[in-house]
């Protein structure tokens, strides 16, 4: 799971789920090889409050992508948009210095998507709140403060917690134009769990959205990550050595790869190749047969 990720999910985990647990049992051991980049994005995490981009339920995390879905109309509707709620685009980008020209070039896709898909009143009282938000960034920034006070904080949480709504109705309609295959949820959860969070992380423009969701009992938890057959997600990296020795079999007539580690977590990979994609599953307390009925009820076998 990326920084960044793992950053919004903290969001949604901290009342259900122990992120920091949650980060050791699953991640630690695939960012090994960039320490020093972690060291830079952590720096400039403290540095920075969370905005727009890595605060939404149902957000697709970019780094520096830049989507060209849509052609010139996507352009134009998001240049009048952005005139109408920040004045122009060098207005945003005083307010969110830090972010790339591709994650704003995404943002301005990503109001055109929401004006498509929220009714009238939905997206005017989105549009307003994504404005007040960047209003209290920019004072953040030509006050030249490292941070928002107590008040601006309060506000933008509440900001970000009403934007969440709209966004859970769009987002996962963006994600799905990027991808090659169809999103699927489990219709099957082990009693006692329950969504607590989505995401559909891309890590470069050549790659489509991974739909990852979590889920929680409170005390136990488990994640599906739904992706492109022929892209990874990081605890499929060879430098994890999570998934290299692993149990495959067949069942309903898929393969199933079954892991199980000393290290308090489980995972199972289901590959779906007549549809294009495979979902990975990981868990810390969940049996071999429940890992295999939530996939099945996946693939809809």
């Amino acid at each position: 799971m990326a920084e960044r990720e793992l950053r919004s999910a903290k969001m949604y985990f901290k009342h259900k789920v122990n992120i920091e647990k949650f980060k050791k049992d699953t991640f630690e051991k695939l960012d090994r090889n960039n320490h020093n980049q972690q060291i830079i994005m952590e720096e400039k995490r403290k540095k920075r409050y969370p905005k727009w981009m890595l605060a939404s339920v149902a957000s697709v995390m970019i780094i520096g992508t830049v989507f060209t879905f849509g052609g010139s109309y996507i352009a134009d509707a998001a240049q009048s948009l952005i005139s109408q709620l920040f004045g122009s685009r060098e207005n945003l980008m005083q307010a969110y210095p830090d972010e790339s020209k591709g994650e704003l070039d995404f943002f301005e896709q990503t109001l055109v998507i929401a004006k498509e898909n929220l009714i009238e009143e939905d997206f005017n009282h989105y549009s307003q709140l994504l404005k007040e938000q960047t209003e209290i960034f920019s004072k953040v920034e030509k006050e030249n403060r490292e941070y928002p006070n107590g008040e601006e904080e309060k506000r933008l949480d509440q900001i970000q917690e009403s934007m969440r709504a709209y966004e859970i109705k769009f987002i996962p309609i963006q994600a799905q134009q990027l991808a090659s295959f169809p999103f699927t949820k489990p219709t099957y959860i082990p009693e006692g769990y329950e969504q607590v969070d989505e995401s559909y992380p891309m890590r470069n423009e050549s790659e489509e959205p991974v739909v990852s969701m979590n889920y929680s009992n409170g005390d136990s938890f488990f994640s599906t990550q739904q992706l492109n057959i022929y892209q990874k997600v990081d605890i499929e990296m060879q430098e994890t050595g999570f998934f290299e020795k692993t149990e495959s079999y067949s069942l309903n007539g898929y393969q199933f790869d079954y892991v199980f580690s000393k290290e308090e977590r489980v995972g199972m990979r289901v590959t779906v190749p007549e549809k294009g994609y495979k979902i990975v599953l990981i868990a810390d307390v969940l049996s071999k047969e429940e890992m295999e009925k939530v996939l099945l009820s996946m693939i809809g076998k």
